[in-house]
């Protein structure tokens, strides 16, 4: 589910292939620039609703009062099924972006041309990845009484000439995907 708030956050830490925090004490940590983090934060307090924001160093602490422990958990962050904490402190732990993802259906529905390239997917079994390239086509229909009768060699050939199409240019035939953001958190 594409999510706007997502799109801004992916704007404001610039890449997905690191996961991002506040956390001195480990290196697959990418710590937030002071401007990243003041952004952030802006963002995760309009739509969570929080009164203010922490950082978390480890993904379980005790509050700054120190009469309550806690721990982050995950969620992937939508528009619409994300849960409101009015009236608390969000403590964040991390936030880290998904590989490109693809509604059901999506990969496999003709982009352009009645064709689609489909990316890359794993059998869940063996890890063997596999791809497919889906060619759409519409089978012999007379509308004309006078056209030319359409022969199997004609066919082969509008079909070899729709696969160099997509293989001359894979990109313009593959589905749009959309990134995912997961965010590690704690409400009280």
């Amino acid at each position: 589910m594409k999510s706007n708030l997502t799109n801004k956050l992916l704007s404001i830490c610039g890449s997905t292939d690191k996961v991002y925090g506040y956390n001195d004490n480990s290196e697959s940590i990418t710590k937030l620039s002071e401007e990243q983090r003041i952004q952030v934060e802006t963002e995760l307090i309009k739509h969570f609703e929080f009164d203010k924001i922490i950082w978390m160093q480890l993904p379980s602490g005790i509050t700054e009062d120190s009469k309550t422990t806690y721990a982050a958990k995950s969620i992937k962050i939508s528009d619409s099924d994300n849960p409101t904490h009015k009236h608390k402190v969000g403590y964040v732990y991390t936030i880290s972006f998904t590989p490109k993802m693809y509604e059901p259906g999506e990969m496999y529905k003709p982009v352009k041309d009645g064709c689609v390239f489909a990316p890359i997917t794993y059998n869940p079994e063996n890890f063997e990845p596999k791809q497919s390239i889906t060619l759409t086509w519409s089978p012999e229909f007379p509308q004309d009484i006078d056209a030319p009768k359409r022969t199997y060699e004609d066919d082969k050939q509008m079909i070899r000439n729709m696969l160099e199409r997509v293989l001359d240019n894979p990109e313009e035939y593959r589905p749009i995907g959309y990134t995912g953001c997961i965010l590690r958190y704690a409400a009280l």
